[in-house]
Parts: C-alpha cells; sequence; structure tokens
C-alpha cells in the first residue's frame, strides 16, 4: 500500500503532516503486512506518483487530484507525524473524507 504525507520539513517518521498548499515535500510511504513501513522518501512532487492513500490535517482541503487517481482521502489530526498517522492507520482511526 502505498500513501503521501504532506510535509513542511523532512525528520523521517518524526515528518509532521500539513496541507497541501502548505507541504514543501511529500512522505511516499510504502506499507507492508502488519502496516509496517517497508519504504519511506520524500519527494518534491507527487503529480506523477500513482498511490492508494493520501493524508491531509484538513477536511475541506482540494483533494481531486488524488480522487482522478483512485486514491482515498484520511484525515489526520494537525501535529500528528508518519509514525502516529500509521499506528492510526492500524487501528482504523483516521476518518475517510469525502
Amino acid at each position: 500500500m502505498k500513501i503521501v504525507v504532506p510535509v513542511k520539513n523532512v525528520e523521517g517518521i518524526e515528518s509532521v503532516v500539513t496541507t497541501l498548499k502548505n507541504a514543501k515535500f511529500f512522505g511516499l510511504l510504502e506499507l507492508g503486512e502488519g502496516m509496517q513501513i517497508e519504504n519511506l522518501e520524500f519527494i518534491e512532487r507527487i503529480d506523477t506518483l500513482f498511490f492508494d492513500y493520501i493524508i491531509t490535517p484538513d477536511k475541506d482541503e482540494e483533494l481531486d487530484m488524488a480522487y482522478e487517481i483512485g486514491a482515498r482521502a484520511l484525515l489526520a489530526m494537525p501535529g500528528m507525524d508518519i509514525e502516529e498517522i500509521v499506528e492510526a492507520m492500524m487501528f482504523k482511526e483516521l476518518d475517510e473524507i469525502v
């Protein structure tokens, strides 16, 4: 499963989620069995990627580009870092934005 997390600063799994308009980088996570992080890389653009989920702290964010490729959007609490987001996904604690 591939997940995109917009972030302002690259701090590994401690990078904090931000809105798409405030993002300077995007954490691209590949999760394997048991929601274990198999790969994490940071990129500057996501317009040519295919991914399964995008994470945002703003339920009103414009996410059409993600929906066009069939991705789903999940709502994170502001201030959550990547590690907390993965843990919340494991326990299905993030709401889907529709």
